[in-house]
């Protein structure tokens, strides 16, 4: 009869813990996630590259063949200035080389003649020397002559003020008749092809977007259109005032049209400051206006509910937070949801 009891106990035992194994086996368990905050930066589009034009010379302005606005044509001229002074020195340096080669001439000719007659001791050797020491001076003279003529061609193709063909003018500051300086600016023309959108950012927007940078994407409110962006430059300076990061973005897509001033803005995911969770709704428990969850030890732990989180899915989850949770720590699913 004792024998009897203890064998249907002993049935009864293990019949209550197969039982509890196989509720905590058909429990399901969730892992919290960080919880993000959307941030939205403004930025305003510039030119890929700037270039100041300047004169090279001194004179007076000619003509001036674009005008704010105006794309650069394919002869690349933005103006003209008056090179009637270059030219005259041009014309005086080949007289000056005249003058020298007939010079030369003469000396050869002199010398040659007083090698002959120092050969036959009929001259003096000194007055020999000179000679050849004089027309060794002028054919150095002649060749920097030569080296000056070159110099001054170069100045008067560049009283031709060109830029990059394609470039748009963003600044004209001359007018023909206009007298200008040799290091004068006398317009800015900006290359348009390409877009660039500068941000300051912190150091933890820097690092949402390091990770993001091969999906960004900038939006055009203006135009309710949306453009791919690429990470072009990331300045490696520091702004100890601001004590930010400036980074350019360049964009990648077809754009409205194609200037600076594009108003355009960024979205970052950056992880909420407070630490918060997120967790489907069905893991929180609420008791008398109080919300709870229980870990997988079965410990319950009282969480401030922030509100939901809006993703993708179709299941509904919460920004939790408390001080003893954080992300990767694992809860079972008790709600009703």
């Amino acid at each position: 009869m004792k024998m009897m009891r203890l064998l249907i106990s002993t049935l009864l035992f293990g019949a209550s813990v197969v039982s509890v194994q196989g509720a905590e086996e058909s429990q399901t368990v969730v892992t919290a996630q960080p919880a993000f905050r959307q941030v939205s930066l403004t930025g305003f589009s510039r030119a890929h590259a700037r270039l100041p034009l300047v004169a090279e010379s001194s004179g007076k302005v000619l003509s001036a063949n674009a005008d704010v606005g105006d794309v650069i044509g394919p002869k690349g001229f933005f103006a003209r200035l008056d090179p009637t002074f270059i030219k005259l020195d041009i014309e005086a340096n080949r007289i000056q080389q005249k003058q020298l080669r007939s010079r030369i001439d003469y000396d050869k000719l002199e010398a040659k003649r007083y090698r002959e007659l120092s050969s036959k001791g009929s001259a003096s050797k000194s007055r020999l020397d000179e000679l050849e020491q004089q027309l060794r001076d002028s054919r150095l003279r002649l060749a920097e002559l030569k080296v000056h003529e070159k110099t001054l061609a170069e100045r008067l193709q560049r009283t031709a003020v060109t830029a990059p063909i394609g470039w748009r003018v963003t600044s004209r500051l001359i007018e023909p008749g206009q007298r200008v300086n040799e290091g004068e600016v006398l317009g800015e023309v900006a290359d348009f092809s390409q877009l660039l959108v500068p941000f300051a950012l912190t150091p933890s927007q820097f690092a949402a977007i390091r990770q993001q940078q091969d999906q960004l994407e900038l939006t055009l409110p203006d135009w309710g259109v949306s453009v791919a962006a690429t990470l072009y430059r990331i300045n490696p300076g520091f702004d100890q005032d601001t004590r930010k990061i400036v980074v350019e973005l360049q964009l990648a897509g077809e754009l409205p049209e194609r200037r600076g001033g594009l108003r355009l803005l960024l979205d970052l995911k950056l992880p909420e400051r407070s630490g918060a969770v997120t967790l489907p709704a069905a893991a929180v428990e609420e008791s008398y206006d109080e919300f709870w969850l229980t870990r997988e030890d079965g410990e319950r732990i009282r969480v401030v509910q922030l509100g939901v989180h809006n993703t993708d899915s179709e299941q509904r989850y919460l920004r939790l937070a408390s001080p003893q949770i954080k992300a990767g720590d694992r809860f079972i699913l008790r709600g009703g949801e």
